[in-house]
């Protein structure tokens, strides 16, 4: 397939379009450094996975999933649970006992755009060392043939896209397509609608008491928008990706030679 042909391709399959679903789209046909391209339909990214509807349920099955990473912390787990229309292994981890979120970074910042910038600047920096778990979880499973599987977290912006950019790091993506990738939520998450449309809809920033809804537009642009700044503050605190994979994720580098071969064509 030439180059062209690729890019069209990903225009047209990269976001996956479900009446319930939100921010839902596929990581295949990324080029790599070493001249391969990650599979099509191996590893999807996305929110919360609570509102599908059942139209929704047949093209899901067609994906053919077999495993569901689930990112969030207990209590987002229980607010909005998968709902999934056909059996999968189910992955999910303790919280630990420093757990960061913007609502508990933001609350000692101003209450403005400049506030919750830096707030999200802080989530990133702390995002990886508490992730390790998780990213080692995620290796693990399609180390182990489990594919096709899902990541996720609550808007599939913050947690995935550190998520997936280690992922497609660890494959040979460059970095700047990595965060092309990131920067795909902008044009790909209407969250605001998402949640308006969805009344208990909480995407793991907002419950009954704190609505989302009430915070000011220029906070709430920055809280939801994929911002560059931010993920490359990720990636410096993750520096060397092997190295991270190694030593804070428990990834092997035979896991990483099983995960290459079942993602890189």
């Amino acid at each position: 397939m030439t180059s062209s042909a690729s890019a069209v391709r990903a225009e047209r399959e990269r976001v996956l379009s479900f009446q319930g679903g939100c921010n839902f789209r596929d990581i295949g046909g990324y080029r790599t450094q070493q001249g391969t391209s990650t599979r099509w339909g191996k590893v999807f990214r996305t929110g919360v996975l609570t509102y599908f509807t059942e139209d929704d349920h047949a093209p899901l099955t067609q994906l053919q999933v077999r495993a569901i990473c689930d990112l969030r912390r207990l209590e987002e787990r229980e607010r909005e649970p998968t709902r999934w229309p056909h059996e999968f292994n189910a992955l999910s981890w303790a919280d630990g006992t420093v757990t960061p979120t913007v609502r508990g970074l933001a609350a000692d910042r101003p209450r403005n755009a400049a506030g919750m910038f830096d707030a999200m600047v802080a989530l990133y920096r702390a995002l990886p060392e508490w992730m390790g778990p998780r990213i080692g979880g995620m290796f693990s499973a399609i180390a182990a043939g489990d594919v096709p599987l899902v990541v996720h977290c609550a808007a599939g912006k913050d947690r995935t896209g550190v998520a997936v950019a280690v992922l497609l790091r660890s494959l040979g993506v460059p970095e700047e397509t990595a965060i092309q990738d990131y920067l795909l939520t902008n044009t790909s998450g209407n969250f605001e609608e998402f949640i308006r449309s969805r009344q208990q809809a909480q995407l793991g920033v907002t419950d009954n008491h704190a609505p989302l809804l009430s915070m000011p537009e220029d906070m709430r642009r920055v809280l939801f928008s994929a911002d560059a700044a931010f993920l490359h503050e990720a990636l410096a605190q993750i520096g060397d990706v092997e190295g991270y994979l190694a030593k804070t994720a428990g990834v092997t580098p035979a896991m990483q030679e099983k995960v290459r071969a079942a993602l890189l064509e």
